[in-house]
């Protein structure tokens, strides 16, 4: 099966730009840097350097290639949610309930971590909740 994710870092710099403009108004001020080890566990990641204070993404080109283009994009979508988020002091975790809101109101990917799926699931309980307890003040 022919995959398309192979995607340039020119390519993935532009992906992150127009994520940024679409999501938050924002052009993407992040590095991205891809590396040649085949990851086995993880689709890309969020670096903050506490000792630069520089953020960045980081993807495998090897992993990259073996997936579609928009699972690219949608880990790049993730990661950009932490970038933001990380950016403007907030929590961002993939546990935290700011990243989960965040995450959900554009369309970004979920970790498969049981912490992230808790956390998920919690948001949703506790979202449910508020929207029955509206309801009741609303009738």
């Amino acid at each position: 099966m022919v995959k398309d994710g192979n995607l340039s870092l020119e390519e993935l710099y532009e992906h992150a730009n127009r994520l940024c403009m679409e999501h938050w108004g924002i052009t993407y001020t992040g590095r991205i840097e891809l590396v040649s080890r085949n990851w086995a566990a993880r689709n890309g990641c969020f670096i903050y350097d506490r000792g630069t204070e520089e953020r960045f993404i980081r993807m495998s080109k090897k992993r990259n290639s073996g997936r579609k283009k928009e699972e690219v994009l949608a880990t790049l979508l993730h990661e950009l949610v932490h970038w933001r988020l990380h950016s403007q002091g907030l929590p961002a975790r993939d546990s935290d309930e700011e990243f989960v809101r965040e995450c959900l109101r554009v369309g970004a990917s979920i970790s498969l971590t049981q912490a992230a799926q808790d956390a998920v699931k919690r948001f949703k309980e506790e979202a449910e909740k508020a929207a029955e307890a509206k309801a009741m003040i609303e009738s």
